[in-house]
């Protein structure tokens, strides 16, 4: 009820400013003043032409002499103002681009009506406006710019402060995911607003559902401190993006593109192992239209664009030999104990000892079968355990977009846009068999997506001095993940379990050291997640005196379907239980993960069967924005902005919506506790709806204000000093469609493996992985058992009392017009994130781990004690046995194993920058952009990563602002550079531009490049084994001092052929933490770094006039220098492959060599 009332007050607000609005727009605007030939105002009729269609916008500029055209399409335009006594003043190439607003001041002459005064001047070109910070990439950037993925929005990477996290070879149409894995001004990921032509197209987990191919934009405005109020929904930037439109002209274009495999670069470790590059190919096609369908009425343009490719990537693969298959590890240089023979050290009390393995061999009859018939399908190492593999990566993928406008009345104008698109991808499957056809290949199985988008905006001039804009948008993404077929009856598996699993297919195991970074067989899940988006919105503007007054608000239902169908679940192999001889202190060199494998005893694991999930959420909003023109050369801009956004609510109440701390348990066993306190249990599940539960998650705050401020200030003609507040609620993130993320266990139940009962280092009795669930596996139930619901196991919630984060941005900045149409400009931007998640995978603290003060205790919470739940309904998962540890009896809820608080805004977040740049626009034949960016990156986001990098963790669950220090994203330095440069020879150029042998040969020529270079990302070293002993916490190495911890600054020269690796790290700069501690390496280690990244592209392009058409050939070199983006190193310290880097990523060089016509 309470979340109700609070989403009642929301849309009352939303009612008082008078009409349903958005949190951003994709319009432009023109302001400015008339002044007669003494300098005093004057009030004369104003009318904007669109050059492109004929369409005329008209006003009246006020008794100040102020004017303000608001909601303008992006386009070029004419600007004249008459009006008798007066010449007419006319000023046209006014591009007004994607949330671009002009400051245009006119001086009329005195004269005749019919005269005509024409200015040239151009655009400004420093912003007067504002004090937001933004950039712009428009037509001419997505034209003549090198591409590897034609995506819009990895455009944006030449942005100042703009990091892109993921793999720089998933920069396509399909690729949304990595798409919205950027940090823009040192905003959190997957914070980020995605905006076509002004509605929202992101979905619950805050990806962008829909990227638009470069046919479709016309042009794309990247915000990265916007202060305006109507921005909305972001703790991160945005993305506006304005869909490209038809004019009074029949234009169209053909695209055809294609990737010869001769020309391509030697894959990295592929090269290093004389390994040729498998073949591959890439088609590209595309082509866009459009016109009038009434001419100076409506127009329409459409595109279309896919592809098929096949593209390559490599890696080396750690693979077992012959003899360690067999169960031989007697020349593998490690030493495997038997985990059977684990007993109390009689020398050391409270300590435990192990037995090796005889001639550090397995008996032939103790290895698993199921593990033995499963090797069969893993290829063999081509030379020690490597073997260097090459990935063929077959994609396609499939769009088409349509827009019409149409001028009602002079007055009112609509737009609407729908887009569709469809794609299927395949992981890098390196086992060497087509798709679908080896279900045991870890990147087997294909992924398919489809989503659509409609957009429609009605701009309505109800007077000369109003303007408002009302839209409506709907977009959905539907991802479909499809395993490869089998039969899992041949491996082995106990009968019971076979009939039991939701969905027959190939088990999905990982060994620690071996595959590809611990993935070694299985292909992916089976599971289906239909996201969409309805949003309402738009604006009032108006002109009062010196102030643009801009009322607005915004209504959005989002949600998700789903259901997670699972497979035969997922069971992971460490070196616990095979290192010893005391497996709570072992010594280097012993464990081994295969050999626990060959066991059958896994680690961990788990299985789960689903119910149909319908979840989603409300937002609403309302702001007022008042720019205020001071004088002529100060501009204010100040707004306030209110959001609420409802926590996630279920269809039919199948959702968890808080934890019982406090209440006492259902079910009671009595005794003392090991510390002598009473055991009285506490905690469980509160479902949605049920005895007072509220029925949604979270506690939406009611008072989400969100204050702006900006200002700018023009110090003379050409220098402008810029700057501003802003603070920004963000979304509410990590909403994970799966049973942890979105708290729905009971509907969505998992069974986790259990690997140990009586003592953390003996495996289970009964359990292996031939029948790894000898209890069953559990089965929806709902919350029919209410909080006694997932004991004995694992379990996630969302706090009642979790708030969304926000975020404080703030900036100054100045930039002064040079001669030759060049700007400079000097920048700090500054953010400060609060209430922050710990990373946007939605995990949090383990709220079951024991408090730090029973360390002292040390071996003695291993120890085995009498099992009190036995006999009793909780003698089920972890609890099954005779004897737990102690230590499981000191827990905050000992009938639990782990208690995990999911979607937790525990954390904080500090970013500085300073970011110098020179832009040039198009002119004269030539057009740059360059930047330097150092910025500094704090935080406490625990389990925020990076796809360079890996991840970070949480150390101590009860102490989040001790993990504050450099962020898992920070780096120092990147330097971009983008330059365009046309040759001055042919048609429409300076010299040689009449037709001929020589325009033909040496004409229509351009040059473009854009490259970047930034340091690499703190890694975040992790200990293995984790012994801190403390039920849930997580421990590090100690860091050594004074030893370098990275061994050469060059990949080429630390690449070491024994193991087919780079190694990178210096294992002498760490040292194994003592059990029962949690060590001392911080979470990331800003002293050591992954390689630095550099990106390098070029384009060379022929344009040749045919007629009425230009036929232009293109040649694009994507990393150009081959330079190898190498991925972090293995961070986990103690295992065999730590500080070794084994895969690239990105492209290797590639030409891409197109044909295109327009007309």
């Amino acid at each position: 009820m309470r979340s109700r009332r609070l989403f009642a007050q929301s849309v009352f607000l939303l009612f008082l400013v008078a009409i349903p609005a958005t949190a951003q727009t994709f319009h432009g605007g023109v302001r400015g003043r008339v002044l007669d030939a003494g300098g005093l105002p004057v009030a004369v009729p104003l009318d904007l032409i669109d050059i492109a269609t004929g369409l005329t916008r008209t006003t009246t500029s006020n008794e100040r002499g102020q004017f303000a055209f608001s909601n303008v399409l992006p386009g070029e335009y004419r600007l004249r103002a008459q009006a008798q006594g007066f010449k007419t003043y006319e000023r046209a190439g006014l591009r007004i681009d994607t949330q671009t607003f002009l400051t245009i001041d006119i001086a009329l002459e005195i004269g005749d009506v019919a005269e005509l005064v024409t200015v040239e001047a151009p655009v400004p070109l420093v912003n007067r406006t504002n004090g937001s910070v933004t950039a712009s990439v428009d037509r001419t950037a997505l034209e003549l710019l090198p591409s590897a993925g034609r995506n819009v929005f990895i455009m944006a990477t030449s942005v100042p402060t703009v990091l892109a996290t993921g793999d720089a070879q998933f920069v396509r149409q399909q690729d949304q995911s990595n798409s919205s894995l950027m940090s823009l001004g040192g905003g959190p990921r997957r914070n980020n607003a995605y905006v076509l032509d002004g509605v929202p197209i992101v979905d619950l987990l805050n990806r962008a559902t829909f990227i638009p191919s470069f046919q479709a934009v016309e042009d794309m405005r990247v915000q990265l401190s916007a202060y305006d109020a109507e921005i909305g929904r972001t703790s991160g930037g945005v993305f506006n993006v304005t869909a490209r439109s038809g004019s009074n002209e029949f234009h169209g274009n053909a695209l055809y593109q294609n990737r010869p495999d001769w020309a391509m670069g030697r894959l990295f470790f592929a090269a290093k192992n004389d390994i040729e590059n498998p073949e591959t190919y890439y088609h590209l096609y595309g082509g866009g239209v459009g016109g009038p369908i009434r001419r100076g009425r409506t127009f329409f343009w459409a595109s279309a664009e896919g592809y098929r490719t096949s593209t390559a990537r490599s890696t080396v693969l750690v693979l077992p030999t012959d003899a360690e298959r067999r169960g031989d590890f007697s020349q593998s240089g490690v030493t495997v104990y038997d985990p059977l023979t684990t007993k109390p050290d009689p020398t050391r009390p409270g300590q435990f000892i192990r037995d090796p393995f005889p001639g550090n061999r397995i008996p032939a009859g103790r290895i698993n079968p199921v593990s033995q018939a499963l090797l069969q399908y893993l290829p063999m190492p081509t030379s020690g355990k490597s073997r260097p593999a090459v990935a063929q990566i077959v994609d396609r993928a499939d769009q088409i977009t349509a827009k019409i406008t149409h001028r009602w009345a002079d007055e009112v104008t609509t737009t609407g846009l729908y887009a569709w698109y469809e794609s299927m991808e395949p992981d890098a499957a390196f086992y060497g068999r087509p798709l679908f056809e080896n279900p045991a290949d870890p990147g087997g199985g294909a992924f398919v997506r489809g989503a659509q988008v409609i957009a429609l905006n009605t701009v309505w001039t109800p007077s000369s001095q109003s303007v408002v804009a009302v839209r409506y948008g709907f977009n959905d993404l539907e991802d479909d993940n499809r395993p490869s077929p089998f039969d899992p009856s041949s491996l082995g598996f106990a009968p019971t379990y076979l009939a039991a699993v939701p969905l027959k297919k190939f088990p999905n195991i990982g060994v620690t050291d071996y595959g590809r970074g611990g993935s070694l067989l299985g292909d992916r899940p089976r599971d289906r997640a239909h996201y969409y988006t309805h949003s309402t919105n738009g604006t009032f503007t108006t002109l009062l005196g010196r102030h643009t007054l801009k009322l607005g608000g915004e209504y959005r239902l989002t949600g998700v379907r789903f259901q997670n169908i699972g497979g035969m679940g997922g069971f992971n192999f460490s070196r616990e239980f095979t290192f010893g001889p005391n497996p709570n202190a072992p010594i280097p060199g012993t464990g081994d993960a295969l050999a626990s494998f060959l066991l059958g005893f896994p680690s961990n694991g788990g299985i789960s069967v689903s119910s149909p999930i319908d979840a989603s959420l409300h937002y609403g909003s309302g702001f007022a924005q008042d720019d205020v023109r001071v004088t002529p050369r100060l501009t204010l801009n100040l707004g306030l902005r209110y959001d609420f956004e409802s926590g996630l609510r279920e269809r039919h109440n199948r959702i968890i919506a808080g934890w019982a701390y406090d209440e006492p348990f259902p079910v009671q066993v009595g005794g003392l506790r090991p510390d002598g306190t009473p055991l009285v249990l506490m905690g469980g599940f509160r479902y949605a709806g049920i005895d007072g539960a509220p029925t949604h998650q979270g506690n939406p705050n009611p008072w989400q204000f969100a204050p702006r401020a900006g200002a700018a200030y023009a110090v003379d003609e050409r220098t402008v000093l810029r700057g501003g507040y802003g603070l920004f609620w963000a979304p509410s993130q990590g909403i994970v469609a799966d049973e942890w993320g979105t708290a729905t266990t009971g509907y969505n139940i998992g069974t986790s493996y259990i690997a140990t009962t009586a003592s953390p280092f003996v495996p289970c009795e009964g359990c292996s992985l031939t029948n790894p669930f000898p209890a069953g596996i559990n089965q929806p139930v709902g919350s029919s058992q209410g909080r006694l619901t997932g004991v004995g196991n694992a379990v996630g919630f969302i706090d009642e009392e979790s708030r969304l984060g926000y975020l404080h941005r703030y900036s100054v900045d100045i930039q002064r017009e040079l001669p030759y149409q060049l700007v400079v400009g000097a920048a700090y931007l500054g953010a400060a994130g609060r209430q922050l998640m710990g990373g946007i995978g939605g995990w949090g603290p383990n709220i079951n781990q024991l408090d730090r003060h029973y360390l002292a205790l040390g071996p003695a919470l291993q120890e085995p004690v009498p099992n009190p739940f036995l006999g009793t309904a909780l003698a089920v998962g972890i609890l099954g046995a005779s004897t737990v540890p102690r230590g499981q009896l000191l827990r905050p809820y000992p009938q639990f194993d782990g208690v995990y608080l999911r979607r937790a805004n525990l954390s904080k977040s500090r970013y500085d920058a300073l970011a110098l740049t020179a832009d040039r626009r198009m002119s004269a034949g030539w057009a740059m952009h360059v930047n330097y960016t150092w910025s500094r990156t704090l935080d406490s986001q625990f389990a925020e990563s990076n796809f360079f990098a890996g991840g970070s963790f949480l150390l101590d669950n009860y102490d989040v602002d001790a993990e504050y220090g450099p962020s898992a994203l920070d780096t120092p330095h990147r330097l971009s550079l983008v330059g365009i440069v046309e040759l001055p020879f042919g048609y429409g150029r300076r010299w040689l531009n009449r037709s001929g042998a020589a325009n033909a040969l040496l004409g229509g020529w351009t040059i473009s490049t854009a490259g970047s270079v930034q340091t690499g990302f703190p890694i975040s070293v992790a200990q293995s084994p984790n012994n801190s002993g403390l039920f849930g916490s997580a421990q590090r190495p100690n860091s050594v001092a004074g030893v370098d911890r990275r061994l050469t600054d060059d990949p080429e020269v630390s690449y070491d052929t024994r193991c087919g690796c780079i190694r990178w790290l210096n294992g002498a700069a760490w040292s194994q933490a003592a059990p029962f501690t949690f060590g001392n390496a911080p979470r990331a280690d800003a002293r050591v770094r992954t390689p630095t990244r550099r990106l390098w592209d070029v384009a060379i392009q022929k344009s040749h006039r045919l007629g009425a058409r230009t036929v232009a050939v293109r040649a694009e070199i994507i990393n150009v220098f081959n330079f190898a983006d190498l991925r972090g190193p293995s961070l986990a310290f103690g295992d065999a492959s730590f500080g070794q880097i084994r895969e690239a990523a990105g492209f290797p060089r590639l030409l891409q060599v197109s044909a295109q016509v327009a007309w």
